[in-house]
């Protein structure tokens, strides 16, 4: 790739111009944006670092309605292994049945995320500069795949790409940190990260 075709990176306070639409997970088709109610949640910039552009901070409502969507999937499969209401009197399979909508809402609060024009910070302590990145590879994360971004100052970080893809805006920030540091700055990659995230060849820099 020609480096001179590179989207530019943004201003670090203006955040302009905002770079081009990042490659999306397939099965991504809703539109993705921040909550403006939540920004006080969002992860806050250290000191001297560039301005917070684009953030999210996961619905507690949405999660506990997943949380008790993955209470009715394991008590479906009780009642189709019994083929009945046989297990109903059995308090252990309750325990495991109850307590997702609760297990959702807690994992949740991990998802708040925020970006600059240079950098994502997630959850509580976790930040990088994701123009500075040494590494950038995909795995297979269970059902889903995870980025893992390692940056030269020893931070890094490994996350399912559809979490971050949950505001669109906050993935063309670091989609486009990922695309400097490797066509730049000659961060290390694997073939799943090349291929997933169309490292070689973006759609918005094809010919």
């Amino acid at each position: 790739m020609d480096i001179a075709n590179l989207p530019p990176k943004p201003d670090l306070q203006s955040g302009e111009p905002r770079p081009p639409g990042a490659p999306l997970d397939p099965n991504n088709s809703k539109p993705g944006r921040r909550r403006e109610s939540a920004i006080s949640k969002a992860p806050q910039p250290p000191a001297g670092e560039g301005r917070l552009l684009e953030w999210f901070y996961p619905d507690r409502s949405t999660r506990f309605i997943a949380g008790l969507f993955g209470s009715l999937v394991v008590l479906a499969v009780y009642v189709i292994r019994d083929w009945g209401f046989s297990w109903i009197g059995n308090i252990w399979l309750w325990l495991i049945a109850l307590p997702w909508p609760f297990v959702f809402l807690l994992a949740g609060r991990n998802e708040r995320m925020s970006a600059g024009a240079d950098w994502l910070a997630y959850g509580k302590d976790v930040f990088v500069k994701t123009y500075e990145l040494t590494s950038v590879k995909v795995f297979i994360d269970g059902p889903a795949p995870a980025i893992e971004m390692l940056d030269r100052h020893g931070a890094g970080l490994r996350v399912k790409t559809f979490v971050l893809q949950q505001n669109h805006e906050l993935w063309d920030l670091v989609y486009n940190g990922i695309l400097h540091s490797v066509h730049v700055g000659g961060a290390e990659t694997n073939k799943r990260a090349r291929d997933y995230l169309l490292l070689e060849f973006p759609p918005h820099l094809r010919a």
